[in-house]
């Protein structure tokens, strides 16, 4: 069972520690699969058999091969489990999957493949300012509402416990199946879909060894309000 391997922490980008720090040279597999962000947080990163793609207002979704990054969060994942449910939505999509197994507990990287009858997506901008904040980001962010569209959900389940180090709960970014249109996921609705899952129990986190880092400021007291503003 493999893990999951993640650089940097949701804290620290949502603390505004941007930097690219880390390599997409380092990830070498044709079953990586996650999720993450470019340089400047200016593309959403989604990461589908071994390939990255980033999605940013105002250009075409487009693969990401030799760049460094800012987070990422990946694993190998071949799916242990499978099933395939009706009427399935972000709102409920916490319900069945612990009507297969318990959650509170554990990390579970999920694959979520339908036609969906609607994904409301999020793309930021390209970075005009490297000195933008988080939330300067999050406010001119592009959002779209896509219907009848066929794809997949890509992400991870991060038990509350953990959610100072990923985004608590479920994360998903979605990719259509002729990779036109991508990006973080706000919200989904869908008829039939089917839900294959991983559970993960172990993660291994690499955190920036930048100067920039070793003095960030991170306000544990605004973290989480942030953090649930900005990715939910």
């Amino acid at each position: 069972m493999s893990k999951i391997t993640q650089y940097s922490t949701i804290g620290a980008l949502m603390s505004g520690h941007f930097v690219a720090d880390f390599s997409l040279a380092e990830s070498h597999s044709s079953t990586l699969f996650g999720i993450g962000c470019s340089c400047g947080v200016s593309g959403e990163l989604t990461i589908y058999q071994g390939k990255f793609w980033e999605a940013t207002a105002g250009e075409a979704v487009h693969r990401l091969q030799d760049s460094r990054v800012p987070f990422l969060q990946v694993t190998d994942f071949v799916a242990e489990k499978t099933f395939t449910t009706l009427e399935l939505t972000d709102e409920n999509i916490a319900q069945r999957l612990a009507q297969q197994q318990p959650i509170d507990n554990t990390f579970f990287a999920v694959n979520i493949t339908s036609c969906f009858d609607q994904v409301v997506i999020r793309r930021p901008q390209r970075d005009p300012d490297p000195s933008r904040t988080i939330e300067e980001m999050s406010e001119t962010q592009q959002v779209d509402t896509l219907h009848g569209i066929e794809g997949q959900l890509i992400g991870f389940w991060t038990p509350e416990l953990f959610g100072r180090l990923s985004v608590p709960g479920f994360h998903f970014h979605f990719l259509s199946d002729y990779r036109q249109l991508s990006g973080h996921v706000l919200s989904f609705r869908t008829t039939t879909a089917t839900v294959r899952y991983q559970p993960k129990h172990s993660i291994e986190i690499s955190t920036p060894t930048s100067g920039d880092y070793a003095q960030l400021n991170i306000d544990i007291s605004l973290l989480d309000k942030r953090i649930s503003k900005v990715e939910k």
